[in-house]
C-alpha cells in the first residue's frame, strides 16, 4: 500500500479522535505511535509531542506478552481487557480498561488502535473523571449578565432534551465550550463527543469525513468510519456548519431525518444515533439570505437555537472573566488589576471576544512575571493591535469607547433616563450604557428605558 495513503489515514484519525472523551493510542505495524490524543496524555501523564513516533516499548514497561497494542498488531485479533495495570516510563502507575483492535486497510494490517478508560478505585476514579469533565461543565462558563444567564439557562434546558441544538455567536464567544457543557449535562455524557470545524475540511472531503468510506468506493478508498458514525450514542459538534456545500448539507439533512448514513461506496446504510450540536458565526437569517445554509437544514439543526452574546453586549462580565484568567495563568501569583486596567478592559470592544480577552491577560502575565498589579499599559502592550508602536491609537480607542462619568450623567439626564437615546448620543452600545448607568447608580430600574 502507498505510504502516502497510510500517512493520510493516520492524520485523519488523529484529527477526528483528538477530542474523543476516552484515551486513544494507535501504533503503526512497527509499533511506533501515530495517534495519541489529549485524554490519553492525561491518563499516562505524557504530552503528545513526547509520544508521537515513539515505540510502545519506549513509553511503557511492557513486553510483547503484556502489551495489548502489540498483541492486536501481531495476532490480527481484537483484545478486550477489563483491567490492565501498567507503568509508564515516567513512573506513573496506570490502571485502565482497554479495547484494542488491529487497523486493517484493503486486507492489510497497517497498525493497531487502543481505546482506554482509566479505572481507579472509589473516589479516585470519580476524581479522575471530574478532572476530565470539569473544564467542560456549565460551572466553568462564567457570566453574570442577563444575556449570559439567558444563554446558560436555555443551554441547560437543552441538555435535558435530545433535540439538535444550534449555537449562534461570533468567533471567540465559547461555542465549543457550550457544546461540551451540553454534552456533559445530557444523558449522552458517557458517549463520545467529537468536535469538527466544517470550514477546516479539505475541499472535496467533507462527505467522506461526515459519512465515512468503504473500500472500492473510489480509487484508494479504505474502510473508514465517518464522524456521524463515530459519534453514535454521543454528541457531534459541527462548527461553522454553513461552510459545507449545499449538496453535503442536503445529505446531512437526510441523515439526521432518517437516522442512517450511506458511507461512500457502501452497499447498505449504517445506523447512527449521534446528537448534532451545530454552530454558526453569522446570524441564521443572514446565512439564509446569502445562500450559505439551506433553510430546511437550519430548521432541523436549530430545533433549539441559542445566541451566545459577544463581550460588548455584556461588559459587566469582563472584570469577572479577567480575574478568572489572572488566577488561571498567574501560577499562584496574587496578581490584581489596577483601576485603569479595569477601565481599559471595560472600554475595549473585544471583537475577538473571550478568546481575545484571555490571550491579552495571559500575555500580560507572561511579559511581566514580577508584577503584582497589571496595568492598562501592560494590557495594551500585550495586545497585538494596541501594542507599543502605535500607543496613541490604543489610547484613542480607549478614550472613544469610554466616555467620562460626567458625560454619561449628562447624556442620561438629557435623554430623561432613556438608555437607548443616551447610548446613541454617546456613540456606545445600549448594553454598555446600561452597564455604566448601573455602575453610577443612575436609577435604571425606576426610569424609562
Amino acid at each position: 500500500m502507498e505510504p502516502s495513503v497510510v500517512a493520510d489515514v493516520w492524520k485523519l484519525y488523529q484529527e477526528i479522535l483528538e477530542f474523543a472523551p476516552v484515551g486513544v493510542h494507535a501504533v503503526d505495524r512497527e509499533g511506533r505511535t501515530r495517534v495519541y490524543n489529549r485524554v490519553m496524555g492525561e491518563i499516562d501523564g505524557y504530552r503528545p509531542d513526547e509520544v508521537l513516533e515513539k515505540n510502545v516499548f519506549e513509553l511503557y514497561e511492557l513486553n510483547e506478552e503484556t502489551s495489548t497494542l502489540w498483541r492486536a498488531l501481531k495476532t490480527g485479533h481484537p483484545v478486550q481487557i477489563d483491567e490492565q495495570v501498567y507503568v509508564a516510563r515516567n513512573g506513573r502507575r496506570v490502571v485502565t480498561q482497554n479495547r484494542t483492535k488491529p487497523v486493517v486497510i484493503e486486507g492489510e494490517i497497517i497498525g493497531a488502535m487502543e481505546i482506554a478508560v482509566p479505572r481507579e478505585a472509589g473516589g479516585a476514579q470519580e476524581a479522575a473523571d471530574a478532572r476530565i469533565r470539569r473544564r467542560y461543565s456549565f460551572a466553568d462558563i462564567l457570566g453574570e449578565s442577563r444575556a449570559m444567564r439567558r444563554a446558560l439557562d436555555l443551554a441547560e434546558r437543552a441538555a435535558r432534551t435530545d433535540l439538535p441544538v444550534l449555537l449562534v455567536g461570533e468567533t471567540g464567544t465559547g461555542k465549543e465550550l457550550f457544546a461540551w457543557a451540553i454534552h456533559e449535562a445530557s444523558a449522552r455524557k458517557h458517549g463520545p463527543f467529537l468536535a469538527q470545524n466544517c470550514a477546516a475540511w479539505p475541499e472535496g472531503l467533507a462527505e467522506s469525513v461526515l459519512f465515512g468510506t468503504r473500500r472500492g468506493g473510489f480509487t484508494g478508498a479504505v474502510d473508514r468510519a465517518g464522524v456521524l458514525e463515530l459519534a453514535s450514542g454521543g454528541t457531534l459538534f459541527l462548527d461553522e456548519v454553513h461552510a459545507m456545500s449545499p449538496a453535503v448539507q442536503a445529505k446531512l439533512l437526510r441523515a439526521l431525518q432518517d437516522g442512517e448514513i450511506w458511507p461512500i461506496g457502501a452497499r447498505r446504510a449504517v445506523r447512527t444515533d449521534a446528537r448534532v450540536v451545530a454552530a454558526m458565526n453569522v446570524p441564521p437569517s443572514e446565512a439564509v439570505r446569502l445562500g450559505l445554509v439551506r433553510p430546511d437544514l437550519l430548521y432541523r439543526v436549530g430545533a433549539i437555537a441559542i445566541h451566545l452574546p459577544p463581550l460588548r453586549e455584556r461588559p459587566e462580565d469582563i472584570p469577572l472573566l479577567a480575574r478568572a484568567f489572572l488566577r488561571k495563568y498567574g501560577e499562584g501569583r496574587a496578581a490584581r488589576l489596577s483601576s485603569d486596567a479595569l477601565a481599559f478592559l471595560t472600554s475595549h470592544d473585544w471583537p475577538g471576544n473571550v478568546r481575545e480577552l484571555e490571550q491579552t491577560v495571559r500575555s500580560a502575565l507572561a511579559l511581566w512575571p514580577e508584577a503584582v498589579e497589571i496595568t492598562a499599559a501592560m494590557l495594551r502592550s500585550a495586545h497585538p493591535l494596541l501594542a507599543e508602536g502605535s500607543p496613541r491609537e490604543g489610547e484613542r480607542v480607549a478614550r472613544a469607547d469610554r466616555p467620562s462619568d460626567d458625560a454619561i450623567r449628562r447624556a442620561y439626564e438629557a435623554a430623561s433616563g432613556n438608555l437607548t437615546r443616551a447610548a446613541r448620543a454617546l456613540g456606545i452600545s445600549r448594553q454598555r450604557m446600561q452597564y455604566h448607568a448601573r455602575r453610577l447608580g443612575l436609577g435604571t430600574s425606576s426610569r424609562p428605558t
